[in-house]
Formats: C-alpha cells, sequence, structure tokens
C-alpha cells in the first residue's frame, strides 16, 4: 500500500533530513550574498573578488563555487534585486490599466527615490565600474537596458501617439541616461549642496520635455 501524499502533484514530500540540508543551503546562499554585498559597499570593485568574498564568509572557495561558480554569480545575486525591482515595477505598469501618464510619473517617482538611495546607489555605481573591464558585467548591464528601454519607448508613444518607434527610442534612451546621471548628483557619498534644492522638479520637468518631444504638458488622460 502506497503511503499518502500531501503533495499536489502526487509526489511524497522531502524527508526532514532533506528539507533541513534545504534551509540550511538557503541560509549559507544568504549570508554569502550579504557578506559579498557589504564587501562590494565597502571596497569597490577592485576587492571584489571570490577568493575575499570566500574569507569573508569563512568558508572555502570550492564551497562558494558550489553556489555561485563564477564572480559575476555573485555579483549578479548582490546587483539583480535593486534591477529587478525597478524592472518588476515596469512590466506592471506595461499591463497596468491606469493613464500612461500617470505610470510614468510613478517610474519617474521611483527614479528618483533610488538616485537618493545610498545603497542603491553605491551597488550600482559598483557594478557598473566592473562593467566597463569586465566583458560578462557589460553584457549583463546590456541586457537589462534592453528590457528597461523598449519598456520606457512603450509608454512614451502612448504619450504621444505622433511619435515615431526610432524617435520614442532614442527619447527613452536619453530619460535613462538623466536618470542615471542624477544617481551621481545625488546618490552616495554626496554632500548636500543648496543648489540640488528644487531639482526634483527640474527633473520632472526636463522627463516631460524630453517625453513629448518639447510639447506642453498634456492633462492626465
Amino acid at each position: 500500500m502506497k503511503e499518502p501524499s500531501d503533495q499536489p502533484n502526487g509526489k511524497k514530500a522531502p524527508a526532514e533530513p532533506e528539507r533541513n540540508l534545504r534551509a540550511q543551503g538557503q541560509r549559507t546562499r544568504n549570508a554569502i550574498i550579504e557578506v559579498a554585498k557589504g564587501l562590494l559597499l565597502e571596497g569597490g570593485s577592485l576587492e571584489f573578488t571570490l577568493r575575499e568574498v570566500a574569507l569573508r564568509a569563512g568558508i572555502s572557495i570550492s564551497n562558494l563555487q558550489y553556489y555561485f561558480p563564477t564572480r559575476l554569480a555573485v555579483l549578479r545575486a548582490v546587483v539583480e534585486p535593486v534591477v529587478e525591482a525597478y524592472l518588476g515595477e515596469l512590466r506592471q505598469a506595461l499591463t497596468a490599466e491606469a493613464s500612461s501618464r500617470a505610470m510614468i510619473d510613478a517610474l519617474v517617482d521611483r527614479a528618483l527615490e533610488d538616485a537618493k538611495n545610498a545603497e542603491r546607489t553605491a551597488l550600482w555605481w559598483h557594478f557598473v565600474s566592473l562593467a566597463a573591464i569586465d566583458p560578462e558585467c557589460s553584457q549583463l548591464l546590456d541586457e537589462w537596458y534592453e528590457e528597461v528601454t523598449p519598456g520606457i519607448a512603450k509608454f512614451i508613444r502612448a504619450v504621444d501617439p505622433a511619435c515615431k518607434p526610432a524617435d520614442s527610442l532614442h527619447r527613452a534612451t536619453l530619460l535613462i541616461a538623466m536618470a542615471d546621471g542624477l544617481s551621481f548628483q545625488l546618490g552616495a557619498g554626496r554632500r548636500k549642496r543648496s543648489y540640488t534644492r528644487g531639482l526634483d522638479a527640474k527633473f520632472r520637468a526636463a522627463v516631460d520635455c524630453i517625453l513629448l518631444g518639447g510639447m506642453p504638458r498634456a492633462a492626465d488622460g
């Protein structure tokens, strides 16, 4: 007689030792990510090596590579949540029933929030510095931009139906570049400067100018 199963697909649940091992493995993986994040924030890209991550985590390199075979794999686990949070909002906005104008305003809010977040901007800066010299990091960066840029372009065409696809991609690229640049002005390690007061409003006005091709902002629809 077969033992009853509480799994919907009819498979038996993992035995207790197996579940414990899985839980321990997840804890180890999470601990490695936190150590790697701390190392990246503390020492930047020059000290971000598998050997140093393993040393800080108190494990062997072979044990580290069981979870993350390469430095890029560790780096991706550290930085990807930051990028995925924005991409997730973008994907949700593309399928939402709210107006395109409202969705763009929400994404602008997120861009401003990210630009002022010390940890997010520091992680992003360090990743970009690695992408400048590491082909795999550069490819990963390209993959992220390849998703973000057409998504923003789609919003632009919804707000400005007369905008051609090629032009919408150009405008999207300018908007993304401006948001990236804002993080260098307001992000991690930057001292407060008097002339940045009111910059949020200017950023929104510049977004509107690019978004609408220089036309006055239309009423929300």
